[in-house]
């Protein structure tokens, strides 16, 4: 697996997964999904060359919505501005951000 480049903390992170539905916290390794877990586990993994994005309770949607978001799976998601389920803040393509809102 690459090295750690994107981390995203303190999110609300829906899954897809029945045996963990929630998590706070992503790690993007090249295109794939270093860990979807909490925010001490994901700050570990960031080296320091990881950009690390505090979402102040954002919500993560995996893309497509039926995907399930886990380790070793494409890191494809969208977060959404908190409180509002229709704005995108930042979208995640296969690793990489292809766009950023603000609000």
């Amino acid at each position: 697996m690459a090295p750690v480049t994107l981390v995203f903390v303190n999110g609300r992170i829906r899954t897809g997964d029945a045996r963990r539905p929630v998590a706070d916290a992503i790690a993007v390794a090249g295109r794939e999904l270093a860990l979807v877990g909490s925010s001490a586990e994901a700050r570990k993994l960031a080296g320091g060359a990881a950009r690390v994005v505090d979402l102040r309770g954002a919500t993560v949607l995996a893309i497509p919505e039926e995907a399930v978001l886990r380790r070793g799976g494409v890191a494809s998601f969208v977060v959404l501005h908190p409180g509002d389920a229709y704005s995108e803040a930042i979208r995640i393509v296969d690793g990489v951000v292809i766009v950023t809102k603000t609000s």
